[in-house]
This record gives structure tokens, sequence and C-alpha cells, in this order.
């Protein structure tokens, strides 16, 4: 799903019009498909087993397995990670993950809506009124030690669907749980995000 250029790319579907967003450098991006779920699995278990790590494998991949079948359940569509040539600067492990978000009967999207603005402070991105973004934060395990996960959402609507359809790209990433949140590697991993999240656009055929 991305070219040379770091390019996200969506194809037309019967659920969702084809769009186009900017990846940061040397990220990958992918669809849920099995095929693409068997080949980061091997991928990710390899760089575990090259960084000294392999004897994880039988808890890491079960654990991936649970995330893809989870994501595809909620209807994602797309996820992006670091590649080898990546930048090693980011505050730690970081993930994109596109799900696509409709209303229900007992939930619209203005509900939705509602509930960020009023719960995170969530505002348009950058002034752009198309883009809702809001961040979230949480302490969380990750093996045995304690961590900050931090969670960028940025949610935009489907063209012609009256606001009961939208995309929600979900950035995550954990950090030391001291981290202030004033440090710059924290503001400037924000910022990159936000400003690759600006260039997303709906592709008109």
């Amino acid at each position: 799903m991305s070219d040379l250029r770091n390019e996200l790319l969506g194809r037309r579907t019967p659920a969702m019009p084809p769009f186009r967003m900017l990846l940061p450098s040397g990220w990958l991006a992918f669809d849920l498909s099995e095929e693409n779920e068997d080949r980061v699995i091997s991928q990710g278990l390899a760089r575990l087993a090259a960084s000294g790590n392999g004897g994880m494998s039988a808890t890491i991949g079960p654990m991936l397995r649970d995330a893809f079948a989870s994501l595809r359940r909620q209807n994602g569509f797309a996820y992006a990670i670091p590649g080898e040539a990546a930048p090693t600067w980011a505050v730690g492990p970081a993930s994109i993950i596109g799900i696509k978000r409709a209303s229900t009967p007992e939930v619209t999207l203005d509900d939705v809506v509602m509930h960020v603005v009023a719960e995170f402070g969530a505002a348009p991105l950058g002034g752009d009124e198309r883009i809702l973004a809001w961040a979230e934060t949480r302490t969380v395990t990750v093996q045995g030690e304690q961590a900050r996960a931090l969670t960028l959402n940025y949610l935009i609507p489907i063209p012609g669907t009256r606001r009961t359809q939208a995309v929600q790209w979900t950035v995550t990433t954990a950090c030391a749980p001291d981290l202030p949140e004033d440090a710059p590697g924290l503001q400037q991993w924000k910022l990159l995000f936000d400003v690759h999240m600006a260039t997303f656009a709906w592709v008109q055929e």
C-alpha cells in the first residue's frame, strides 16, 4: 500500500473512496490481509531473534495474531510501522492504524465527536475542519515494566455519508512514565504525526 515516496494510497472499495497520505520517512504500510499478517509477523519474529530475544517468539507471535484479528473486527483496513530505514529518534515503538467507524442506532458519530471534545479536548487539526484530533494517555505494563502509552487520534468524515461514516487514524507509542509532557522529543513526535496526518486527502477520480 505504500510507494517509494512513502505515500499511503487507499484504493477505492465498496466501503470507502480512494485516499492518499504521506507517511514518515522509512515507514512501511500494509493492508490487513492474511498474507500481510504472515509476512509482518515473520519479519517481527526474525528481528526479535536477531536482537537476541528469540525466546519471546512463543509469546509475541500469538499476541500479534490476536491484534490482527481484533483490528479486523473493528473494521481496520490499514496499518503502518517503522521500517529498518526509519529514523531512530522516536520516543518509543510506534504504529499507525486506520479503522472505519460508522454510526449505530445507539451511538452516532456526532455522539462520538461530542464525547471526545468534552473528554479529551478534541479540536480541528491546525484549524482544518476536515480533521478532528485529540490525544489520550494511559499507564500500561510492558514486560513487567510500567510505561506511558500515548495515543494520537485523527477522525475524518467520509464524503457523501452525511457524517455517519468516518476514517479514524490512531498513532500509538510507549514512553517512560516519568517523561515530561513538554519533553522536546515527545513534542517533536506529536508534531511529526500532526504534519503527516494533515496531508490526508480524498482522491477525486
